[in-house]
């Protein structure tokens, strides 16, 4: 298993359907969402930050006879990232192209939870940095070509 697949809960709903965990190399992203958490005295559990975003995601594969990239399995994922710490964001606007979504594991120091450390690597548009405790796939969900604005 590839090693940024084996950081994320629920990576098989993305594995499947390419056959390894994406670069998500000239995905869009579509969403970006941020929800405070709650953690208060009448709640049994703290939620601390938390983003989730959609991603459209495909595979490029080999070249047409026009020389095109013929593109493949496109997907709107959903990703959510819980615990979010030191958020930075740039850019976000209309077209939000990656050149990369990178996901690293990091110490967290003595005493500390580990963390993963993600970016996501601008192409044009959004650029983010962040560190999180724990990521999922919360959906993998088959498009007919490019998304509408509506998604």
């Amino acid at each position: 298993m590839d090693e940024q697949a084996s950081l994320v809960e629920g990576s098989e709903r993305l594995t499947s359907i390419f056959g390894y965990w994406p670069s998500f190399h000239d995905a869009e992203v579509i969403e970006f969402n941020l929800w405070r958490g709650d953690c208060g005295l009448n709640i049994d559990r703290c939620n601390f930050p938390v983003l989730t975003t959609k991603i459209h995601v495909w595979q490029m594969s080999e070249l047409d006879a026009r020389g095109l990239y013929v593109l493949r399995y496109h997907t709107l994922a959903t990703l959510r990232f819980h615990g979010v710490d030191e958020l930075g964001v740039e850019d976000f606007n209309q077209q939000n192209v990656l050149f990369e979504l990178s996901i690293k594991k990091e110490d967290g120091g003595e005493g500390l939870p580990q963390f993963m450390r993600v970016e996501f690597h601008s192409s044009f548009g959004l650029s983010a940095t962040f560190r999180c405790l724990r990521i999922e796939v919360v959906s993998a969900e088959a498009l007919k070509g490019r998304p509408s604005p509506d998604i």
